[in-house]
């Protein structure tokens, strides 16, 4: 009866694994890939066919590319700061955590190709791998989690048709690997909770494949504004995991191993619509409007050999908007700036520390150099605010109350595009 009460509370905390997949590119869906575009914090990212990026970005638009093929390989260094600040309130004895942000590093790679006057042929692949999270032991939220290990890779293929000169669609299909590591502390039964005696779960060896739909538009409305819209389809991830069970104090330290664990985790499909306005003969304005279908994330369905439950979680609908502008120097310089915003996926009562994430703001400057040789490359700095991410949470093994006095993380990303 001890171990399916505590593996049963081990349940409640093992879908912060399938957050973290999600969390590693900045919480929910991102747009930071070390393409030029980031530099615009990510405002008309589906709509600036300007480089290879356009083959996944909104591969509608390779059609106004200058070249019939072009190539890129970027690069991104994730480096966030996240420390938490309990208040009085929390009843679970523990510390605050330290700075749990852990640097992680990425790389892709993007192919745009016309196959003729009316087909075209778009590629990506994409790997963001490390830590995603890693608290000091005795953390007041060491119930949701201890320290998390991610690796994703996504590839996706697209095919686009010329409607005419002007118009043009295209459908891909994003394909996505995943594996996972964590470390959860699991609370005793009775007596008091202290992190002596808790017992811990350690899962390794999480993975999953699933691919889903992406359909994007692309419309020239005049040689000075272009629209599109771009589609991805809502998919899930079912990772199969080993989970090794160390019963805490009550359990007389006991561990049990080879319980296998899955969850089932769905990812919102996402809507967004960007638009690129030249008011100058050098300067472009850029918006992106986002809507991500959160509310999907009513629930996690969680299984073992021991059983299974549904944990709920009751997220919301998010929306971004982004603003930026795109300058072309005098020579081989071309200049990025903008600023964006997300709206908060939940509140105080049901956020986690495994996921700290509130309202985002974003300020991103980027610039590229255009090379004798016809490759350019670019640089791209972005600063993004996830709000001090209030957490009053009973869910966890007890209550915990406080905020993040610093929650935030800097991406610094790096291109080269060639023809």
């Amino acid at each position: 009866m001890i171990f399916r009460k505590s593996g049963f509370r081990v349940l409640l905390s093992f879908s912060t694994l399938v957050f973290t997949t999600s969390a590693l590119g900045g919480g929910l869906y991102v747009v930071e890939w070390g393409q030029p575009s980031m530099g615009a914090a990510g405002a008309g990212w589906s709509v600036l066919a300007e480089d290879a990026f356009t083959g996944v970005g909104n591969p509608a638009g390779i059609f106004q590319l200058d070249s019939d093929s072009e190539w890129m390989v970027t690069g991104i260094i994730i480096s966030p700061s996240t420390k938490f600040r309990a208040e009085s309130g929390t009843t679970i004895p523990g510390n605050d955590g330290g700075d749990a942000g852990e640097t992680a590093f990425g790389a892709s790679v993007f192919h745009a190709r016309k196959l003729s006057d009316k087909w075209a042929l778009g590629f990506g692949l994409n790997s963001i791998s490390a830590a995603a999270i890693d608290y000091d032991d005795g953390f007041v939220g060491r119930h949701w989690a201890e320290e998390i290990e991610v690796l994703t890779v996504t590839a996706t293929a697209n095919l686009a048709y010329k409607v005419n000169d002007t118009f043009a669609v295209a459908v891909g299909v994003p394909m996505m690997f995943g594996s996972l590591d964590m470390d959860i502390a699991i609370p005793p039964l009775m007596g008091p909770v202290t992190p002596d005696r808790d017992g811990l779960a350690r899962v390794s060896d999480g993975t999953d494949f699933s691919a889903t739909v992406a359909v994007s538009v692309y419309w020239k409305v005049n040689p000075e504004t272009s629209l599109s819209l771009s589609y991805l389809g809502e998919n899930e991830l079912n990772f199969d995991s080993d989970l090794e069970v160390t019963l805490p104090d009550v359990g007389g330290g006991t561990t049990i191993d080879d319980i296998n664990a899955n969850v089932e985790f769905p990812f919102a499909q996402a809507l967004v619509f960007s638009a690129a306005r030249d008011i100058s003969d050098r300067t472009t304005l850029l918006a992106s409007v986002h809507w991500e279908d959160w509310s999907t994330l009513d629930e996690v369905l969680i299984s073992t050999s021991m059983g299974g439950a549904p944990l709920t979680y009751d997220w919301d609908d998010t929306y971004k908007l982004a603003l930026g502008l795109r300058r072309r120097g005098n020579g081989p310089w071309t200049y990025y700036t903008g600023i964006a915003y997300d709206t908060d996926p939940t509140s105080a009562d049901r956020r986690s520390a495994d996921l700290p994430i509130d309202r985002q703001w974003r300020l991103s400057f980027g610039a590229s150099y255009e090379l004798d040789s016809g490759k350019t490359v670019n640089g791209s700095l972005t600063y993004a605010d996830f709000g001090d991410a209030r957490i009053e949470n009973s869910n966890g093994g007890g209550t915990v109350i406080g905020e993040y006095s610093t929650n935030r993380i800097i991406f610094v990303g790096f291109s080269v595009n060639w023809r």
